[in-house]
């Protein structure tokens, strides 16, 4: 079986923002990596899509430049995966299985995938559509850096954070048995002064906060309905063949990140339905919205992330 451990995002994120890559990236190729502070920054594309109908384009993805066999392609960057790869298409059962090396940012990793999987990179479409998703498994030896603002990224195999004041700890939560992948979990303050737990994602990159349950919702929001009005904004989105509806309304109260970090009237978001279950009780899907102009940096040996400037 091909190397697909968990697809753990909410499957109507990845269907929406993967059926955008195929457009949305278009023909241009990163730039050439320039050096900061001794080590090489790499340039990624922020994927442009109108997720809300009517609300014009927005970031909604983060892709990488990956190397599929000594071949340039792209990669979507999702922690909210927890394994190492998802292939965008379905493993051949009936083909063999190819060992395949992927190289990003310098870091290597050898996975497997079927002939079919490897067909988009052969016949050259690999500059033009996102082939793999790549979760938190392809980095967790080391510490990966992403420069929202600046559209760069690195991967360090130290431990950068280990002894920073600043950082803070998230966990690392694992399927049990598992050594390698896992869900970044961090904790963030409410508007109640109540602390919750949230998983980190880029999957969700144009979503603010997008909790699990309407009782959430009803909570954050102060009480708005899950219907269409003038300060509830209501769209679908394609999940694997099924339209789900999704809400999206900006909070009457602020959301703090972390400690230097409190956003007012932070964007809210519920989708219907979703196919993702949380292993443990957590508030919802921390996005990228209100961080894409900071730096994060995720030290997955030390267990610890810091947001900048």
């Amino acid at each position: 079986m091909v190397e697909r451990v968990n697809a753990s995002t909410s499957d109507h994120y990845r269907a929406l923002i993967l059926g955008a890559l195929a457009f949305a990236i278009g023909l241009a190729s990163p730039a050439s990596p320039a050096r900061a502070a001794d080590r090489r920054w790499d340039s990624f594309e922020w994927v442009m899509a109108e997720v809300v109908p009517g609300a014009g384009l927005v970031k909604a993805g983060v892709v990488l430049p990956v190397k599929i066999n000594g071949i340039d392609c792209y990669a979507q960057l999702d922690t909210g995966a927890d394994g190492m790869i998802i292939w965008r298409t379905m493993y051949d059962t009936n083909a063999p299985f190819e060992e395949v090396l992927l190289d990003i940012a310098g870091k290597r990793r050898v996975v497997r995938a079927s002939a079919s999987q490897l067909a988009a990179a052969i016949n050259g479409t690999c500059k033009t559509t996102a082939i793999p998703t790549v979760g938190n498994a392809f980095f967790d030896d080391g510490t990966l850096i992403l420069d929202l603002k600046g559209g760069r990224f690195q991967f360090d195999t130290a431990a950068i954070l280990e002894s920073e004041p600043k950082a803070r700890h998230f966990q690392y939560a694992q399927l049990p048995g598992n050594q390698v992948g896992g869900h970044i979990i961090v904790q963030i303050g409410l508007p109640s002064g109540e602390v919750a737990d949230a998983m980190f994602d880029t999957g969700a990159a144009s979503f603010g906060l997008s909790t699990f349950t309407a009782a959430d919702w009803n909570k954050l929001t102060g009480g708005l309905r899950l219907r269409a009005s003038r300060s509830v904004k209501t769209y679908a989105v394609n999940s694997w063949g099924k339209q789900i509806t999704c809400y999206s309304a900006d909070a009457p109260s602020s959301l703090l990140i972390a400690p230097e970090l409190s956003v007012s009237h932070f964007r809210i978001s519920y989708c219907a339905a979703s196919s993702f279950k949380p292993r443990q009780e957590l508030i919802g899907l921390l996005g990228l919205l209100h961080l894409n102009d900071k730096v994060i940096t995720l030290d997955y040996r030390s267990r610890k992330w810091l947001i900048s400037n």
